[in-house]
């Protein structure tokens, strides 16, 4: 078997470089050819997976967060070189669903070793006008407009407070954000049904997990070729700061204000939101959503969050 392993050396694995190196000494003792390959500049870790999977490597594995993670994760799209990861970074969903320790890279890397792959679907994102239009971009997690994307622009604005204080910065940002965001008027069409709403936020999951304290919802599927829509609806701050106190303490339940959609192809329009992929800011809406079945193969370990998938064995 044969891995390419993607990282950037002048981030947090920098100053991680014994326990990279753990893993990788980890992989080859467990019968892996491992070529490690570095990142220099934004994009270069999706070219990079790209070439891997040119080269017919078996896997990638992506060092880092969430962002890295759908850096690689558009690099191998329609290919047989499937995703794995090396948790790294202030955050990183798809880890916490596969069951993955977040401190422990060896141990993560011998979970992955012999795990079985699986395909699973990916959003496929695109929106914004004419001079600043984003997309194709590719989501393995969710995406999201509205609360959640102000949140995490201003954060990503910020790098050098987001690498000192980490999840606690974005808790700050949150915070401050709760307690003046005001919901906006858009218009939500899911497979061809329109719906008008005032909303906190709009979210397109694939997964489960979001922000790594709630699964919402919690019956979403990564296999079953439907994207999950979740409505927050609200008008004003004080709507804002509840539902921001909710789901920070992992409360998701339906509820008046919350709304739940599903379907394959999903548009929102009207009110300008900013946009999030996996957490990484790429633009504002409008915004166009569609579902991509079965168009990568990750590692799913024995710890894996088996509801997550339609067929849990």
């Amino acid at each position: 078997m044969r891995a390419v392993v993607i990282h950037n050396p002048s981030s947090g694995a920098s100053s991680h470089a014994s326990p990279l190196q753990a893993a990788l000494t980890q992989l080859r003792a467990l019968g892996w050819e491992i070529v490690a390959r570095e990142t220099q500049a934004g994009g270069d870790a999706t070219r990079l997976a790209r070439q891997a999977a040119d080269e017919n490597f078996d896997a990638a594995f992506a060092v880092g967060g969430d962002g890295t993670v759908n850096e690689v994760l558009n690099g191998l799209l329609d290919s047989p070189t499937a995703l794995a990861v090396l948790p790294l970074g202030t955050a990183n969903v798809w880890a916490l669903e596969m069951g993955l320790p977040l401190n422990d890279m060896a141990r993560a890397a011998t979970l992955q070793a012999h795990a079985p792959v699986r395909a699973v679907d990916i959003g496929i994102a695109r929106g914004g006008n004419k001079d600043d239009a984003f997309g194709p971009r590719a989501f393995l997690l969710f995406c999201g407009a509205g609360f959640d994307a102000s949140v995490i622009r201003e954060v990503e604005a910020q790098r050098v407070l987001k690498r000192q204080w980490g999840k606690l910065f974005f808790i700050l940002v949150g915070l401050r954000q709760a307690l003046q965001y005001r919901g906006r008027r858009v218009t939500v069409t899911v497979d061809g049904k329109t719906y008008k709403r005032r909303v906190i936020l709009a979210l397109a999951s694939n997964a489960q997990l979001y922000g790594a304290l709630v699964r919402m919802p919690p019956d979403a599927r990564i296999d079953d070729g439907i994207l999950d829509v979740t409505l927050l609806h609200g008008d004003n701050a004080l709507h804002t700061a509840w539902h921001f106190i909710r789901l920070g303490m992992g409360f998701y339940k339906q509820q008046p204000d919350i709304e739940h959609l599903r379907g394959r192809a999903i548009e929102i329009r009207g009110a300008t939101l900013p946009v999030h992929v996996d957490a990484e800011p790429v633009g504002a809406t409008p915004l166009q959503i569609q579902i991509k079945p079965r168009a990568v193969r990750v590692f799913v370990p024995e710890t894996a969050n088996r509801k997550l998938f339609e067929t849990g064995d």
